[in-house]
């Protein structure tokens, strides 16, 4: 068995000593509901369900605001209880972690939505896509910094 089945295999009440976020491709399935492991991508996908729900049912965009929100609080709290502390003296991410996963998330429903609605060659459906990818560079930039302690989160 491998370091990373053991991690995956240690009961979500007791967050392995040495946790592991994500990598940006596990995000990417679990923002489409194809990987489902861990407390992070369960969020991040219901964040992205939100996203499609906002779209579907714009009257009640309030309501999913608010939904979003409160799964963004969560994320930020496991974070600041299971990531490793930063290193002293790093620099501080502007943005919190559950912030980020929520616009990847949005960045994700926009990109498979359009997928599925417009002409794949437009310059829109190539501008959603870029700025999916972007967030995909982004997060896996921002989880290696995290997990080496040479970046911290907001407070």
């Amino acid at each position: 068995m491998t370091a990373h089945q053991v991690r995956r295999a240690l009961p979500e009440t007791e967050p392995p000593a040495d946790p592991v976020l994500p990598s940006k491709d596990e995000l990417l399935a679990a923002l489409r509901g194809h990987y489902l492991q861990g407390p992070l991508c369960r969020e991040a996908h219901a964040l992205a369900q939100l996203h499609r729900a906002r779209r579907r049912l714009p009257a009640r965009a309030a309501e999913f605001d608010r939904e979003r929100t409160e799964l963004v609080r969560r994320i930020d709290g496991w974070v600041r209880r299971n990531l490793p502390a930063p290193r002293a003296g790093v620099r501080r991410h502007p943005e919190t972690l559950g912030t980020v996963l929520d616009r990847m998330a949005a960045a994700c429903e926009r990109a498979f939505d359009l997928l599925m609605t417009i002409d794949p060659g437009s310059d829109e459906m190539h501008a959603a896509w870029t700025a999916l990818a972007e967030q995909e560079i982004g997060y896996g930039e921002l989880s290696a910094a995290l997990e080496s302690g040479w970046l911290a989160l907001p407070r």
